[in-house]
């Protein structure tokens, strides 16, 4: 009897050494990747929020989105606006804005802005967006409330 509950005593015991080696184990790895993304976006400024060879988007007027005038949004060759974290490129918490609102999207040398259908429009320099329009540096994109100046 005394055998059988040492030897249960000795399992008891591995079993909490296991338990403690996978937790080890398990925060190295999240450490690993903790390390490599950090790494990764000091290698790759513009996935960081750098200057993108494709320009930006600088807020003008926020209206009551939270975001602060004069933030930078790098631009890739298509841009989703809208309202969704997941699905937008360049998410903005505007109670006017559709999940997915307008699509900014580089085409030759070109840049083209046009409006997913959204409820409230899609405006480029006070002027209803319909169909795709071309939109040049300098030209004021507004979407919902927030006005954005592309450069």
């Amino acid at each position: 009897m005394e055998f059988a509950n040492i030897s249960l005593n000795v399992i008891i015991l591995l079993l909490r050494v296991a338990v403690v080696l996978l937790l080890y184990y398990f925060l190295y790895q999240v450490l690993r990747a903790v390390v490599r993304e950090l790494r990764s976006a000091a290698q790759n400024p513009v996935a960081a929020g750098g200057q993108s060879p494709y320009g930006q988007l600088v807020v003008v007027r926020a209206g009551q989105s939270g975001v602060a005038a004069g933030k930078a949004f790098p631009l890739g060759p298509s841009n989703i606006i809208g309202r969704s974290m997941e699905n937008c490129e360049i998410a903005l918490n505007d109670s006017f804005l559709s999940a997915q609102h307008a699509r900014l999207e580089m085409r030759g040398d070109e840049w083209f802005l046009e409006d997913l259908h959204s409820t409230n429009g899609t405006f480029l320099n006070e002027m209803e967006v319909r169909d795709a329009a071309t939109v040049e540096q300098g030209d004021i994109v507004r979407v919902g409330r927030v006005e954005m100046k592309l450069t």
